[in-house]
């Protein structure tokens, strides 16, 4: 694919932009809203009085990310995008997403839910990771871009446990409407820290991005796509508690997060990327066998944990050397970036739904994920 020339990055020169903590503080709180809830879209649809097949469960995931691709594919044409339109946008649609679970019969909330989170992902992660990228230079960019992972990871150590506790307490109706409602939130804060004039125009640029890059965000996207059905199912399969589900999750992503922050901090120091770059497929590997072969919760538990830790190491350490090569074209990185997080998140879970119709069962997800995070050591 020949390269497409240099997009206007950012069509209002000079003016003043939001800062790095008012960004994270955005992430924080549709990240809590969506966490909180979100984490029991799963099991809500496979437990009774719903009871869905957990093949047909994760459609609701598989159609999201296949959404987010197409929807990807029609934003990056080159048009000027209003930054804070577009967030907002992406926020309104997933709270649908959210309300859906209260109104709707599970089969008609599987595509309303996946339409709803496939919008949102592009819509607000685009201009989101542009803004946040603006914010980094080569000398605290892995720190930085490791910082909204762990803040994204730090959300989720809460929000579960106190998702659970709704759920259990009040229904899961109920939590749902107070993710709905805490995603809202968030749109009055995009909406008061706007800037009229913040406008990206989205290219994508698979030639400057490079073929190891490109296979490296595939792997990514497809260990995520993988672990969003897996994970919940899973640990679903051993405790049907929402409080012992919540306190899963959120010790999945405690592992995760202060591992990312740590190494992020590393690497800016020591001025390198690529060695730790690769501790996290290295470790992957045995930990997402563990979890295919766990015979109970312990262990388990012990086994995603280790898991989730070695997984979040490489994904931020992709972005950063991808970005400190292409600098000067943002708005590229992010939505070829975009494009294929989502189309592998889709193959993934496409080749995850023929495994459960086989008869693989869900802890044979795992062994999936052990090859495909192998392709983010391809990273250069």
């Amino acid at each position: 694919m020949a390269s497409l020339p240099s997009a206007p990055q950012f069509l209002a020169a000079g003016v003043r932009h939001r800062g790095y903590r008012e960004l994270l503080g955005l992430v924080a709180v549709q990240s809590f809203g969506n966490q909180m809830a979100g984490s029991f879209w799963l099991v809500y649809l496979v437990r009774p009085p719903q009871s869905l097949d957990f093949g047909v469960a994760v459609l609701l995931w598989f159609f999201s990310y296949l959404i987010a691709a197409v929807a990807v594919a029609v934003l990056a044409r080159g048009r000027p995008i209003r930054a804070t339109s577009a967030m907002i946008v992406g926020l309104l649609f997933v709270v649908l997403g959210h309300v859906s679970f209260v109104v709707l019969p599970p089969q008609a909330v599987i595509a309303v839910a996946a339409g709803g989170f496939g919008v949102y992902l592009p819509a607000f992660w685009l201009p989101m990771n542009y803004l946040l990228s603006r914010e980094t230079k080569a000398a605290n960019r892995a720190g930085r871009m490791a910082g909204v992972t762990a803040t994204f990871t730090v959300v989720a150590i809460v929000a579960p446990v106190l998702g659970g506790l709704i759920a259990q307490s009040l229904g899961y109706r109920t939590l749902f409407l107070l993710g709905a409602a805490i995603v809202s939130v968030d749109v009055v804060f995009v909406r008061l820290l706007a800037q009229e004039e913040e406008a990206v125009a989205y290219r994508l640029n698979f030639a400057r991005m490079g073929p190891r890059m490109s296979l490296a965000f595939s792997g990514q996207g497809a260990v995520e796509g993988i672990l969003s059905a897996a994970t919940p199912l899973a640990s679903f399969m051993f405790t049907r508690a929402a409080v012992e589900l919540g306190l899963l999750f959120a010790f999945f992503s405690l592992a995760a997060s202060v591992t990312t922050v740590l190494l992020g901090r590393l690497s800016d120091r020591a001025k390198a990327r690529a060695p730790f770059l690769l501790i996290g497929p290295i470790l992957s590997v045995p930990a997402a066998i563990a979890a295919a072969v766990a015979p109970d919760l312990g262990s388990f538990a012990l086994a995603v944990g280790w898991l989730s830790m070695a997984t979040s190491m490489a994904p931020s350490f992709i972005f950063t050397i991808v970005v400190d090569r292409m600098e000067d074209a943002i708005a590229e990185v992010s939505a070829t970036r975009e494009l294929l997080l989502n189309t592998s998140r889709t193959i993934a879970l496409g080749a995850g739904l023929a495994l459960l119709a086989l008869g693989g069962g869900i802890q044979g997800l795992y062994i999936l994920v052990a090859g495909a995070v192998l392709l983010e050591a391809l990273a250069k």
